[in-house]
């Protein structure tokens, strides 16, 4: 995917490149968004704000040398702080309030984010259309194996068997897998 081609057109009003540019990196903005902040729900508000932003903003948009993608990390993660910001925190809640990391800490998380986001999708890709669906409910949509089922009008047992192949069939990208887990099975 050339992502230069596809901002270039949203600069200039293309709501094609617009939805290829959504679908190009919303995944890796979300994972990114979940090492700013553990709450789901404040990363897709974020990540909706952003968009909406970028399409009112589009013909002010800089031209980019660089992968897009650092740009709207960039801008996400100063959304979230702002939306942190808004919020009545707990006690509690303070200490898990990002804090600023440097330039240079920024750039590896990125980088590091960008990285396992390739990794993750040459993993998926050796799955069924079946499988690759079942393994997103559950593990990006956060979906119990019984929503799936009334989502997908399946079996639960179907669900279950799925998903175990699914990660059998993966088992050799287990790193990724690992990662994967972890991130996002909160």
């Amino acid at each position: 995917m050339d992502t230069h081609k596809i901002w270039n057109g949203v600069k200039v009003g293309d709501s094609d490149s617009f939805l290829a540019l959504y679908d190009a990196v919303y995944t890796a903005l979300f994972r990114y968004g979940l090492k700013i902040t553990h709450d789901r729900e404040i990363v897709k508000e974020s990540i909706h704000i952003l968009f909406c932003d970028l399409w009112e903003r589009r013909e002010k948009l800089p031209a980019l040398n660089t992968d897009p993608r650092y740009y709207l990390f960039v801008w996400l993660k100063r959304i979230i702080f702002k939306q942190r910001a808004t919020q009545n925190l707990s006690l509690d809640d303070l200490f898990d309030v990002p804090v600023e990391d440097s330039i240079e800490a920024q750039k590896i998380a990125i980088e590091e984010t960008l990285e396992r986001d390739d990794a993750l999708e040459r993993a998926m890709s050796k799955l069924t259309k079946k499988q690759y669906r079942y393994i997103e409910l559950k593990f990006f949509d956060n979906k119990s194996y019984e929503e799936i089922a009334v989502i997908e009008n399946a079996a639960i047992r179907t669900v279950y068997n799925v998903v175990h192949e699914a990660i059998k069939k993966l088992k050799g990208s287990l790193t990724v897998i690992i990662i994967f887990i972890l991130n996002f099975s909160k």
